[in-house]
Formats: C-alpha cells, sequence, structure tokens
C-alpha cells in the first residue's frame, strides 16, 4: 500500500487503528485486539499502523472521527462502470477537499474541516457524514485535493441537499452539544476579578490560519447560546476577527458563520 498521499494532517494524529480484507471491523494495532471507534486507548499513531499493514499482519489501516474538527463523508456509489456519479461530482466540487477512492474502489472518502450538529448520519441514498464515533478505511489512493480544507459552508451544502430529512430537533439536540462543549476547539480566556470588578468579556487568544473558521463558529456558537441577538453577535466577531485572527477572516466568512448558527434555536 502506498500511503504517501494521505495528508501529514491526518498522519499526525493518533486516531488509527486497522482491519483485514473482508472485514470492517476495527483493529488495534499494538495487538491483536478490537479496537473500538469510541475508545482512545485502542488507537495507535499512524506510522504504527501503517507497520503493522507493512508487516502483513493487517491488511488495511483505518482512521478514527474523534470530534476535533475532521469530518468524513463516505460516497457510497462514487464510480459506476468507471464513471464517476454526478452525486460524488457534486459533493467533491463543493468540497474541495482531500479525496480518496475507498477500498472497494467504487466509493470515495471525502476529509474536511468542519462541524456537524450530530455525531454522523446515514442518509440511506448513498451518502454518510461522520464527526465522531466512525472510522473509514483508509487508502491513499488519492482522486483529488492533496489537502484537507477548512470550510463549514461546504459541509452546511452537503446537509442542506442530502441530509435533509434529518428532524429539526436531532440538529438543534447536536448543536446544543457543540456548543456545551466549549472549549474543545477553542477557548477564550476569562481574567480573575480584581478590585471589585468583574471582566465582562473574555480575553481571546491568537487565532492562526488554519483553525480560523471551526474557531469563530465555535465563539459564535457559545455567544448565540448565551442569548446575543444577530446584529450583536456579527458586531461581536468582527471584532474578534480584527484583533484576534491572523490574517482576519473575510466580512463574508463572517457573514456566512453568523448565519449558520442563527439557523438553530436557542
Amino acid at each position: 500500500m502506498d500511503y504517501s498521499k494521505i495528508p501529514d494532517e491526518l498522519k499526525q494524529l493518533d486516531q488509527w487503528v486497522c482491519t483485514w480484507d473482508g472485514s470492517k471491523i476495527p483493529m488495534r494495532a499494538f495487538e491483536r485486539k478490537g479496537a473500538s471507534s469510541v475508545d482512545p486507548a485502542s488507537w495507535a499513531g499512524f506510522e504504527q499502523a501503517a507497520a503493522c499493514v507493512e508487516a502483513e499482519v493487517y491488511d488495511q489501516i483505518g482512521f478514527v472521527f474523534a470530534d476535533n474538527g475532521i469530518v468524513g463523508i463516505d460516497i457510497d456509489a462514487g464510480f459506476e462502470d468507471g464513471l464517476m456519479t454526478p452525486l460524488c461530482a457534486d459533493i467533491m466540487k463543493a468540497c474541495r477537499s482531500y479525496t480518496e477512492k475507498s477500498r472497494s474502489g467504487r466509493g470515495v472518502h471525502i476529509f474536511i474541516k468542519g462541524i456537524l450538529p450530530f455525531p454522523g448520519k446515514n442518509n440511506m441514498a448513498g451518502v454518510e457524514i461522520y464527526q465522531s464515533k466512525r472510522f473509514f478505511i483508509t487508502t491513499g489512493k488519492m482522486i483529488c485535493f492533496d489537502r484537507i480544507r477548512e470550510d463549514q459552508d461546504a459541509v452546511n451544502y452537503v446537509l442542506d441537499k442530502y441530509f435533509r430529512d434529518i428532524p429539526q430537533q436531532a440538529r438543534q439536540a447536536g448543536q446544543d452539544r457543540e456548543i456545551k462543549r466549549e472549549g474543545n476547539i477553542y477557548t477564550p480566556e476569562w481574567q480573575k476579578p480584581g478590585k471589585g470588578r468583574f471582566r465582562v468579556s473574555p480575553a481571546y487568544p491568537e487565532i492562526k490560519k488554519g483553525n480560523r473558521n471551526l474557531s469563530m463558529l465555535s465563539i459564535a456558537g457559545s455567544l448565540w447560546s448565551k442569548g446575543y441577538s444577530l446584529k450583536d453577535l456579527y458586531r461581536e466577531l468582527c471584532r474578534i476577527n480584527q484583533s484576534t485572527c491572523k490574517p482576519p477572516l473575510s466580512e463574508r466568512e463572517l457573514q456566512s458563520i453568523c448565519s449558520s448558527i442563527s439557523k438553530y434555536e436557542r
């Protein structure tokens, strides 16, 4: 297997398991024992997992989604009669992020940065999307796009077009779960009170390129849950963007973040 095309960003995460041909059961790379997609203690680093395949202990490696900003999209029928399906082309065009063929050669896996309002879903029509509690058998057979992009708009596009039947209650419950996990992606620094006064606004650590959209989305979710109006939310994000994001996001991106967050009830 040639895993050289797998983005280094994935390789640096200790979220790898192994599997055998004909099986979708995750296995531990450090012992011949089953792994779990919800137990980090059963995962390994990329190099250890890949070494097991090279030594023919296992046949494939797999990446586990661990609710840390990486979203996986599984397109079951990416290719038919050797040709890419319209569904696959549509999602690939929207995401423009690292895309590889599945183990069978017919399916497609896309890795993109974003947040889902739930752990994951199967729309029962050939498309699955996950951010946790699931692993993808990872082949390294890159089709296009050698990097993992941060694009919440693309994630929202896939949700809105291919997962319309998800009840609003489920979306809201998932969003509430994301909002309550403040600090999982980005944590403002609240100063200790002094001289009888409390600092109302926290200090925001610098947000560098590659984490800006997700961090600002996390901040927006927190502020929205605290009762900020859409106008006040946008104003605060503009302030944080100029003082904290290096370089700042565009106004269009901030507007998109506000629009995404405001879709959810409080």
